[in-house]
């Protein structure tokens, strides 16, 4: 089995796509599998977070991205949504067109990072080709609720694709360099707390990659002082952001969906959910004795060539990337994007690494004319082939339930709102008499309908209005079969 050598592994990259057809066709396919998510209306949790961060001044928005101790909720999900909110309003192609674009980035550096940690150009556009639609994860594509996932996953992989491209030329971060990549893991902690392993797998990639050719004391101090500098600066501001999540008077960990159970059951229900997404397989509830023997398996595939770093990397990668979500319960789909690409980039190497064990020997023999590499080409092309046409079978199975009825709770309400041309004037107070929604109230509705906070909204299902409270209001709206009308 051919496998690159160190030098191959460290040598810079002059281009990144290393082909421009490449990266057009990558471009192509993901818009041909995902241009028809931006008729997704809004979700329910949609309109939760816009409302969540409407509610909070712009400045203290602003501040929470770089005081993570304050342990504020995904500030970064801000600067998702209230630009968009402000020029579009309620109208959800762009929200789904900046969820694409964060995605279609999500291709570039799952490529890049591939090439950076040794793997051959074929294994990198195969693990692109993965990313750019994985029926698995499916509402990662048209659900702009999971934008949190879809940016956390991006900032992780642009982080270590920045580590990893200075260290694989036998440097350490500068000064500028530290402070850039500080600023990439703080945003992406600011979009989803996965990111709080980043730290963990430089540890990993240093272990792999640079490890200390002696393993006495002062080589170990050497590295503590050295490569291990950036490490140590990233756990800190790790723990900076951790802490009042899990400490703080308004921590997560309180809230019963983030609060760990750390079981065995709980690591096997995770274990069980992860492998019927990324297999496509939902029916599938595979035993401990699976779950074991498959990792065993991918231990030895990884640990049995020497040369082989990047499997090393992976399988570590797979193993610590989930432990942030793998004791918290229901987690899955998008969920899994960081997971999607370690399992995507671990199998793309195999396949390929065997593919071409596999042409020479049959090339040495048979004497096949044609070049080996023309031959493992059109085999690797072939396997793409086949995933293309499953994932387009995916994705027809989802093309009218559920993404289609997304936000079918309010998308009537939604757009009523949005052909309406009331705005009342500021300070004034707005009654709704009904509220149509089991779960999301008028309120918040009517809270991003308004744009203004100075606006006082009351209805029925928030806070009782009295007859003489109903007598003072600006204006009163009420439903009859779900339409909107105002009564004063």
């Amino acid at each position: 089995m051919h496998v690159p050598d160190s030098a191959t592994v460290r040598r810079p990259l002059a281009n990144t796509w290393r082909s421009l057809p490449l990266a057009i066709f990558l471009t192509a396919y993901f818009l041909w599998f995902n241009w028809g998510s931006l008729r997704v209306r809004f979700a329910l949790d949609d309109l939760a977070n816009l409302r969540h961060y409407f509610e909070i001044p712009a400045a203290q928005l602003i501040l929470s991205n770089f005081l993570p101790w304050r342990g504020d909720y995904r500030p970064l999900g801000a600067l998702f949504y209230l630009p968009i909110y402000r020029f579009a309003g309620l109208n959800p192609v762009p929200y789904q067109a900046a969820l694409l674009a964060v995605l279609l980035l999500n291709v570039y550096f799952a490529y890049r990072l591939m090439r950076l940690l040794g793997a051959g150009e074929l294994s990198a556009a195969l693990v692109a080709l993965i990313c750019c639609y994985h029926g698995g994860v499916a509402n990662l594509y048209y659900n702009a609720a999971f934008v949190y996932d879809a940016m956390c996953c991006c900032l992780y992989l642009a982080a270590l694709t920045f580590y990893v491209g200075i260290r694989g030329r036998d440097r350490l971060p500068g000064v500028g360099q530290t402070l850039v990549f500080l600023a990439l893991l703080l945003a992406a902690l600011n979009a989803k707390e996965m990111a709080v392993s980043i730290p963990v797998m430089l540890l990993v990639y240093e272990w792999v990659y640079h490890a200390p050719a002696k393993k006495d004391r002062q080589s170990l101090v050497g590295w503590v002082r050295g490569p291990a500098r950036t490490i140590w600066f990233a756990a800190a501001l790790v723990l900076l952001d951790v802490y009042p999540k899990v400490a703080g008077p308004a921590a997560m960990t309180a809230a019963e969906g983030y609060r760990p159970v750390f079981s065995l059951e709980r690591v096997r229900t995770f274990q069980v959910a992860l492998l019927q997404d990324l297999f496509f397989s939902w029916s599938w509830k595979p035993g401990w004795a699976f779950i074991v023997g498959l990792y065993a398996v991918m231990a030895y595939i990884a640990w049995r060539h020497a040369s082989r770093p990047v499997l090393r990397f992976l399988f570590c990668y797979l193993l610590v990337a989930p432990l942030p979500i793998e004791f918290l319960p229901g987690r899955r789909e998008a969920c899994f994007a960081l997971l999607m690409f370690g399992g995507a980039a671990f199998a793309s190497v195999v396949l390929v690494d065997g593919i071409e064990t596999a042409v020479r020997f049959v090339a040495g023999v048979f004497k096949l004319p044609v070049r080996r590499g023309v031959l493992v080409g059109v085999m690797v092309a072939a396997v793409a082939f086949l995933w293309v046409r499953e994932q387009r079978d995916l994705r027809r199975s989802i093309g009218g339930d559920p993404m289609t009825t997304l936000g079918w709770e309010s998308w009537d309400i939604v757009e009523q709102m949005r052909a309406s041309s009331f705005h009342p004037r500021p300070g004034s107070s707005v009654a709704f008499l009904d509220d149509p929604f089991g779960t999301l109230d008028m309120y918040t509705l009517a809270r991003l309908w308004f744009h203004d906070r100075s606006v006082n909204i009351r209805g029925v299902n928030r806070v009782p209005i009295t007859q003489e409270e109903l007598a003072r209001m600006d204006y009163v709206f009420k439903f009859e079969g779900r339409k909107l009308i105002r009564i004063r």
